[in-house]
């Protein structure tokens, strides 16, 4: 090998530790993601984690379960070739989104893609979204740049053998079952540093991640006034996870995460350790961490039926001798069903309800809450709140989805980043509503289409009406009304042999 190619290959494995097998919310692989999540319910795919579905699809039971599994090894391609020559390649995803609602806006997305693999087994990856929308979102605190916003979506470095599966680098990371979102990562979060490690066999799944998250919005005003500022507010993140197929259709999942950091406080060696339990490590230690553990299950039955569910522990109460034990139960649960071909094949219907009580990912210590850059890792819309959520779906091709959709939802005054204020201390008994204070209420419905092309193109129709009350938790009544089409188009990527 050239000195030359030996510097391209050194230079791209460099970037790409500053990008998980599939980045979990690029366009394109939010329409893979659709087409999976129906694989994974109808049994013809046995692994869904967003980052890694599985490559092989079981046996098609009629012409619609083939079109569609033809569709999804036509998206999951450019992650499935592993040549045995160390390639480099080039890619380019182009979005247009139009939304008229009281306003005409449109929105482009770019996400220009370099991959390289350096032999079977190891891949570097980096993505970069370069998005003229995100900046009118309130929670965004990047910088933007004549209303652009730009950032690495993904850069990781994978290295797999056998069932093992290593990994470092800027990812966004989802775990869990969730369609709308996720109990303890969901697929909204932004990306953030990881280190991580799986073993997926076809019986017992486990991964597990230790972490970087960004330092609090007040932490970094520092700088506008003082130049030789320096925050020591660090953070860091480390989660476990295990699967297990128990048979049958059932599988079962125990997973567990903890925030930590603070002044002065430097990366944890022994969180970093995949098999230690964090809780009883943080209890031991003295430290005031924030730890969080889930269990779930789904349950697959002929192809036809699937349900799943999910609970989150952030703290419980086991006592009640003192005020202090009147704190309220931050819990979470989510829980869903969906029953495919009802009287005709492809069609699907899907009911899921999520409710997460207040002061939920919250903590005493504002370093230790379950945020990162303003956005909820955990749920994406935070605590406080519950959602029921519908769809009833028809793909009349394997590449076409018809849907309509619908969401009730109530959200209380609690936020994540709400100062923590126990007034449970106050008072020998204490209980709260939920949700609480002022409640919004949400109902939504809509009509979307979703086409995709085999040529790498794509387009997505959508209207909803959604009539509110109590809009922002503020005494008053609105309806709001969304029309949006999304054009997109995946450039197939060019490769060379390095």
């Amino acid at each position: 090998m050239s000195y030359f190619k030996a510097a391209i290959i050194g230079f791209l494995l460099v970037q790409s530790l500053t990008a998980a097998e599939i980045p979990t919310y690029i366009p394109s692989s939010q329409n893979l993601f659709a087409v999976a999540r129906e694989l994974y319910g109808r049994k013809l795919i046995d692994h869904l984690e967003y980052a890694d579905p599985s490559r092989k699809p079981g046996a098609a039971r009629n012409d619609f379960e083939r079109k569609l599994i033809a569709n999804y090894l036509y998206l999951i391609r450019d992650y499935s070739n592993r040549r045995n020559e160390p390639t480099i390649s080039y890619g380019l995803e182009l979005v247009l989104a139009n939304r008229q609602k009281k306003a005409n806006s449109s929105y482009p997305k770019i996400f220009p893609k370099v991959r390289i693999d350096p032999c079977k087994n190891l891949s570097a990856t980096i993505i970069y979204r370069i998005d003229n929308e995100l900046t009118d979102d309130a929670r965004y605190d990047g910088k933007s740049w004549n209303g652009w916003a730009g950032f690495a979506e993904n850069a990781t470095v994978d290295f797999s053998y056998d069932k093992m599966k290593f990994g470092f680098g800027f990812e966004r990371v989802s775990w869990g079952l969730g369609k709308y979102g996720n109990l303890l990562f969901s697929r909204q979060a932004l990306p953030m540093v990881v280190i991580r490690f799986a073993y997926i066999s076809g019986k017992l799944d486990f991964e597990s991640l230790s972490g970087f998250l960004s330092p609090l919005g007040e932490e970094l005003v520092g700088p506008i006034d003082d130049p030789g500022y320096f925050t020591d507010q660090q953070r860091y993140i480390a989660a476990h996870s295990l699967s297990f197929k128990a048979g049958g259709g059932l599988s079962l999942s125990v997973r567990e995460t903890v925030v930590y950091g603070g002044p002065g406080r430097r990366f944890e060696p022994a969180y970093a350790f995949p098999l230690i339990w964090y809780h009883g490590y943080q209890l031991n230690s003295g430290m005031d961490d924030n730890t969080l553990a889930a269990a779930g299950f789904d349950y697959r039955r002929n192809g036809k039926i699937w349900l799943y569910g999910e609970i989150l522990v952030d703290d419980f109460q086991i006592e009640k001798k003192t005020n202090s034990d009147n704190e309220p139960d931050q819990l979470a649960f989510l829980l869903g069903g969906e029953a495919y071909d009802l009287g005709k094949n492809g069609t699907g219907i899907r009911v899921e309800y999520a409710r997460i009580n207040n002061w939920v990912y919250n903590q005493p210590r504002s370093h230790n809450r379950l945020i990162n850059r303003n956005f909820p890792i955990g749920f994406p819309d935070g605590p406080d709140n519950d959602i029921v959520n519908w769809e009833c779906s028809w793909w009349p091709i394997g590449s076409v989805r018809l849907v309509y959709f619908g969401a009730y939802q109530r959200v209380g005054e609690g936020r994540i980043d709400s100062p923590w204020t126990a007034p449970w201390l106050d008072t020998d008994e204490y209980s709260e509503p939920f949700p609480t204070g002022t409640v919004q209420r949400k109902v939504t419905n809509g009509l979307s289409v979703l086409v995709m092309d085999k040529k790498a193109f794509w387009g997505k129709m959508e209207l909803q009406l959604a009539d509110i009350r109590n809009a922002g938790n503020i005494p008053a009544i609105k309806t709001e009304w969304e029309f949006s089409v999304e054009i997109g188009c995946n450039l197939p990527p060019f490769s060379r042999e390095l």
